[in-house]
């Protein structure tokens, strides 16, 4: 029997950061799944139950604290780890993300070796 491969959510309204992000992840043998708003990005969440979110925190329609505060508030994507991926260097915005519990923050623009760490390191943990 094949073991699944682990699905990884990329939330972010950035569709060349996503398509990379996406390729790198896929490459690495993961199931990468693409939301480019927060609506679809809940969906997908509460629908694929991922391994890992990758949630930008600047996009519209509530931008990605909002979003954070639903997928905490549903039972169905409460224990999904998000790793927040920001273009802002804003400490503010990274003390944030840490309080809404945030297993970590990436700093655009992103290294694909860095992500991919990231990544590997957060599934391990989860496993554990």
């Amino acid at each position: 029997m094949t073991p699944t491969k682990p699905k990884i959510l990329l939330i972010d309204d950035d569709k060349q950061l996503t398509a990379a992000f996406a390729s790198f992840l896929r490459e690495a043998g993961y199931v990468a799944l693409v939301a480019h708003d927060p609506m679809q990005g809940l969906m997908f969440a509460q629908r694929e139950t991922p391994a890992l979110i990758l949630l930008d925190m600047m996009m519209p329609a509530g931008g990605g604290m909002g979003l954070f505060d639903k997928l905490a508030r549903s039972p169905k994507t409460q224990a999904i780890p998000v790793l927040v991926v920001t273009a802002t260097t804003d400490l503010k915005t990274e003390r944030e993300a840490r309080e809404h519990g945030a297993v970590g923050v990436l700093h655009k623009p992103v290294d694909r070796e860095v992500l991919l760490q990231n990544v590997k390191e957060l599934l391990d943990a989860a496993d554990e």
